[in-house]
């Protein structure tokens, strides 16, 4: 018999507290569940993975992704091609994308009754910006207006392992996923190592803060995805949203 990890069985005392913040707990007939991890943690597979099984189980399901938004991804993809991009400006397109994805797809749908996956939350922010030597209360200030997810799950790999995983997909590391614009090493690997180390870091000191349930990401997929499956059902029942269309027997 498989044992969740800890983590996702323990309940802080944080809980009711954040409970209060979420879409849950502010009254939205939807709900958010999220996902976090270093790049090269395999999130996004389990994400794309949890959204086919809800959505063959018939329900209601909208995805997003971090720095999506059209309203700035050109803009954004011009500033990294050019590396001008400074810390403050990073941080500051990145909330201009995820404010412009909250009030034009998130709460609506949410409103309406989805469940919205997201592909990274303002977690990342926290995380990558302040690291990227921006104040924590000020990146944190940015984003006040955001409710938290219903569900948060963070995959925790091992850095050698995220980094393998990026170089079987591709022959190198991206610029700033590997925090060259930091200086930290003139090797884009060792640069890696530090700038996601520091990271992981940043997510495992807000773990307890936001309720993650924390996955074992150096796992089998197979693994991952059945764990995360199971603490979805446990906390949400897909068939509560199922269009109500899509309920009603047809008559003979």
């Amino acid at each position: 018999m498989r044992t969740l990890p800890t983590r996702a069985m323990m309940v802080p005392n944080t809980e009711q507290k954040q409970d209060m913040r979420t879409f849950s707990g502010q009254g939205f007939p939807g709900r958010l569940i999220a996902v976090e991890g270093l790049d090269g943690s395999g999130k996004s597979t389990q994400i794309y993975l949890l959204k086919r099984w809800l959505e063959l189980q018939g329900a209601k399901v909208f995805f997003s992704e971090w720095n999506s938004s059209a309203l700035v991804k050109s803009a954004t993809s011009k500033g990294k091609k050019r590396e001008l991009l400074t810390p403050t400006t990073f941080s500051l397109i990145h909330a201009t994308d995820f404010a412009d994805r909250y009030e034009r797809q998130l709460v609506p749908l949410l409103r309406a009754g989805y469940l919205v996956l997201c592909d990274r939350y303002i977690f990342t922010a926290f995380a990558r910006d302040t690291v990227r030597g921006c104040p924590p209360e000020w990146v944190r200030g940015i984003y006040d207006f955001a409710l938290l997810p219903d569900l948060t799950f963070f995959f925790k790999a091992k850095l050698e392992v995220s980094l393998q995983r990026i170089l079987d997909g591709r022959p190198e590391l991206k610029y700033f996923e590997a925090g060259m614009d930091l200086h930290l090493s003139t090797d884009p690997y060792e640069s890696f190592r530090i700038f996601q180390g520091r990271i992981l870091e940043q997510y495992l000191a807000m773990s307890t803060e936001f309720n993650f349930l924390i996955i074992d990401a150096d796992q089998r997929v197979e693994v991952q995805q059945s764990i995360v499956r199971q603490l979805v059902a446990a906390r949400i029942n897909p068939s509560d949203y199922i269009p109500v269309m899509a309920k009603t027997p047809r008559p003979a």
